[in-house]
């Protein structure tokens, strides 16, 4: 019997007539059972996985027709047949009209059973699929929505496109919080693996002394606490993609065991002396420069070019500010509907000061703002008074403060570099990049800032 096979419900207030359909319909190889009211039957949905129903249409209060309806407005999926004694045009109708895919007469014949059956779980097959599908699609247009519609997404998902039905390993680079698990969930549903599974392995959480248990599994007694034997993560992702985020925090016996995995396919247990071979795609992300860990001796050159075959680097919100209100929009969308609110629109404000913000925790600060702005928002409008004090612009701050205080220009621009610098980490190349200047103008104003201070220092 197909595994897949949908479960079949039979209601009939008639225990006789249930019992022998249900005998009927087991000899013919379903999955099937009985109940002869209607209480039992919205039980049986609620709990079980039901894919077709057969019911009688005489079933007393509430009767076939009102199942049927409530069938078709909370469980669209199920297929609904009727059985009826009375077949008439116009029972016919109602029970189509409610909702029904087909109706039987009593007596029930084997052979028009077994004809209708087909039809209607050809039906429910491709209904489920064509739901799948449009799932898959509401999904896609959900996830362009959070990434955004700028060119530099646009390439970043162009690419998505066309590397999603291939093999090769994808390495994606970007800041924290960029959505770099959203593109390869993306690289994963649009490629030929996507009835199987996606595993998500957050490297910088395990401990090292369990990666190389988790990823690969071990055999009982392998180590100290190996009480049983453990299916890694690998196995449990054969046939499918494996996400390994943050892979730059892979301790090197996990590294060596992964790069042996991606050049042959090979995956051995902890402990173990044989290997089995899986058919699994790597996905790798990383925040990290993987070229500049390679250089400081903490990431292995080989595994590096083994994972980066395909690389994809998604930009950070700051380089995407066009789409800020249309990201802004989308996370205002998706916490209205969770919350129950009728939230229509940010205000101007609010939109002017989502743009100046630098975002150094890119969409997912994004997202958390518009989570936090829903909560507290209470007249159905997002305004300045639904966001964080810390969310103020600083650039603005620095310009009041200069134009308050009388300051020299030079003296608001270094007030203002130095910021974006602290903002930054320290890091030049970032900073000359939101500056909008180069690195060799950063590095020249600093030399005199820091000539300024070292004069001020001296004099004093």
């Amino acid at each position: 019997m197909d595994a897949r096979m949908p479960r079949i419900l039979v209601v009939d207030d008639e225990v006789s007539q249930t019992d022998s359909l249900v005998i009927l319909l087991r000899r013919e190889g379903f999955k099937v059972e009985g109940v002869y009211d209607v209480e039992h039957a919205l039980n049986h949905l609620r709990m079980r996985d039901v894919g077709l129903v057969i019911t009688d249409l005489k079933l007393g209060d509430p009767d076939g027709i009102w199942l049927t309806r409530h069938i078709n407005q909370n469980y669209p999926e199920v297929v609904v047949l009727v059985i009826t004694a009375y077949g008439t045009i116009e029972t016919a109708v109602s029970a189509v009209k409610s909702g029904a895919f087909d109706y039987i007469l009593k007596p029930v014949q084997l052979d028009q059973l077994r004809l209708v059956l087909e039809r209607s779980l050809q039906w429910g097959q491709m209904h489920r699929k064509v739901r799948e599908l449009e799932d898959r699609l509401q999904e896609q247009e959900s996830h362009h929505k959070y990434l955004g519609n700028a060119p530099a997404i646009r390439r970043v998902l162009q690419l998505v496109d066309r590397i999603a039905d291939s093999d090769s390993s994808v390495l994606i680079t970007g800041e924290s919080g960029t959505g770099k698990e959203l593109i390869a969930e993306m690289i994963h549903r649009k490629s030929s693996r996507l009835d199987h599974p996606l595993v998500v392995v957050n490297c910088g959480a395990l401990p090292e002394t369990l990666q190389e248990s988790e990823l690969f599994g071990h055999v009982r007694g392998a180590f100290t606490g190996a009480m049983r034997e453990k299916k890694g993560l690998l196995a449990e992702a054969d046939g499918g993609t494996l996400f390994l985020d943050e892979v730059g925090e892979l301790s090197p016996q996990a590294q060596v065991k992964l790069l042996r995995f991606l050049e042959n396919g090979e995956c051995r247990k902890v402990g173990d002396t044989q290997t089995v071979n899986l058919d699994v795609r790597v996905i790798a992300a990383t925040n990290l420069d993987l070229a500049q860990s390679v250089k400081l001796g903490s990431f292995r050159s080989d595994l590096f070019y083994r994972l980066n075959v395909i690389p994809v680097a998604v930009p950070p919100l700051r380089e995407i500010r066009e789409d800020l209100p249309l990201i802004a929009r989308s996370f205002l969308e998706e916490f209205s509907a969770k919350m129950g609110k009728d939230i229509p629109r940010i205000s101007e404000e609010c939109l002017n000061l989502i743009n100046d913000h630098n975002w150094p925790g890119n969409v997912r600060e994004l997202r958390n703002l518009m989570e936090r702005a829903v909560v507290v928002d209470v007249d159905g409008v997002i305004n300045l008074s639904d966001l964080p004090d810390n969310m103020r612009s600083v650039a603005s701050d620095i310009i009041e403060d200069g134009i308050k205080e009388r300051l020299p220009l030079k003296e608001i621009e270094k007030r203002y570099i130095l910021n974006t610098l602290y903002e930054c980490g320290g890091n030049k190349k970032k900073t000359g990049q939101i500056l909008g200047i180069t690195k060799a103008t950063l590095w020249r104003k600093l030399n005199l800032y820091q000539q300024g201070a070292d004069a001020t220092t001296t004099a004093t």
